[in-house]
C-alpha cells in the first residue's frame, strides 16, 4: 500500500505542476498580447507623427529628409498611374477630388467640379500630389479604423 499512496502522491504533485505552468503559460500569452498591442499602438502613432511632419513641409524648398521627396514624387507616379488605369477604363480623373467619371462628363459625379481635359503632366503635379496625399490619408485613416 505505501507504493500506491506514494504514487498517488506523485501523481498529485506532477498534476499541480502541470496546472501551475499552463497558469503560468496563459499568463505569458496574455502579457505578450498586451506587448504587441501596445506596439501596434506606438507604430500607429509614428506613422501619424510622420504623416503631420510631411504636411507640415511637403512644401519646403529644401525638405530636411530625402524621403519627403521621394513621398511627393510617388504621389504623383501614382496620380499618373491612376489616370493611366482611368484612360483605359475610358474615364478621365477629376483634377479636383479625384474620382473617376465618364471620358465625356463636363462636371465631376462626385463632387461637382468642372472635369476638363486631363491636366498636362507638368500642370499636376502639385494639386495632384495633394488630392492623392488627402486621399490616401483618408485610406489609411478607414484601415486604421477597421484594423481596431
Amino acid at each position: 500500500m505505501d507504493f500506491f499512496g506514494k504514487l498517488g502522491e506523485t501523481i498529485t504533485e506532477t498534476g499541480k505542476d502541470v496546472s501551475q505552468k499552463v497558469t503560468d503559460l496563459t499568463e505569458i500569452t496574455k502579457l505578450k498580447m498586451e506587448i504587441r498591442s501596445k506596439e501596434d499602438s506606438v507604430r500607429r502613432q509614428f506613422t501619424e507623427i510622420g504623416k503631420q511632419y510631411y504636411e507640415m513641409h511637403k512644401d519646403d524648398a529644401e525638405p530636411l529628409f530625402e524621403e519627403i521627396s521621394l513621398i511627393n514624387e510617388t504621389l504623383q507616379k501614382i496620380e499618373e498611374l491612376r489616370g493611366e488605369v482611368a484612360e483605359r477604363k475610358g474615364k478621365k480623373i477629376c483634377p479636383s477630388c479625384g474620382a473617376p467619371n465618364d471620358a465625356e462628363a463636363s462636371f465631376c459625379n462626385k463632387c461637382g467640379a468642372k472635369c476638363e481635359s486631363a491636366c498636362a503632366e507638368e500642370a499636376c503635379t502639385e494639386e495632384a500630389v495633394e488630392d492623392v496625399a488627402v486621399n490616401l490619408q483618408k485610406d489609411a485613416a478607414e484601415t486604421e479604423e477597421t484594423d481596431l
